[in-house]
């Protein structure tokens, strides 16, 4: 498949890349992921707060260096005829750790009950993201607590709204 893909390059001779996004979050990322789910639970003050799967990694990355990672990609004819994975390899983190953190930055102090994954549920997640920086020099800058803090001041005033 990439010998295809590549030699489709060479054959039109069409600028293009193919990028994966892996866990992009931020503000207006929609309400069905875990990051705002987390909040929306947070809000709701629930006690026990419920992780599934609370051993799971993943490893965010925050929109502004989603698009950041984007524009070196789309600037950088190196890339041309690449897939190249943007994310954040640099911090994996467990959704139990997630959680803590989380309700950390809300000030709150609840008990964790760690369930079962749901079936089906990847145990890891965490992108190879050496090809974007190798051929752009881009690594994602925003750490976990920086773009979850952003994340969760923008739904938590969402939520408010919703129940006002």
């Amino acid at each position: 498949m990439a010998e295809a893909k590549t030699n489709y390059f060479k054959k039109i001779k069409l600028p293009f890349s193919i990028i994966r996004y892996h866990n992009i979050y931020g503000p207006r990322m929609g309400f069905e992921h875990v990051i705002p789910e987390f909040c929306k639970r947070i809000f709701d003050n629930e006690s026990p707060f419920k992780i599934f799967g609370g051993d799971n990694t993943r490893a965010f990355c925050y929109i502004d260096d989603a698009v950041k990672a984007t524009v070196a990609i789309m600037r950088n004819s190196s890339c041309n005829g690449e897939v190249i994975h943007v994310g954040n390899s640099k911090e994996e983190v467990a959704i139990s750790d997630l959680a803590k953190l989380m309700l950390e930055i809300d000030n709150k102090n609840t008990e964790l009950k760690i369930e079962n994954a749901p079936d089906g549920s990847v145990k890891r997640r965490c992108p190879d993201t050496s090809k974007l920086k190798d051929k752009t020099g881009f690594e994602a800058q925003i750490s976990l607590k920086e773009g979850v803090s952003k994340s969760m001041e923008w739904y938590l005033n969402e939520y408010k709204k919703q129940t006002n």
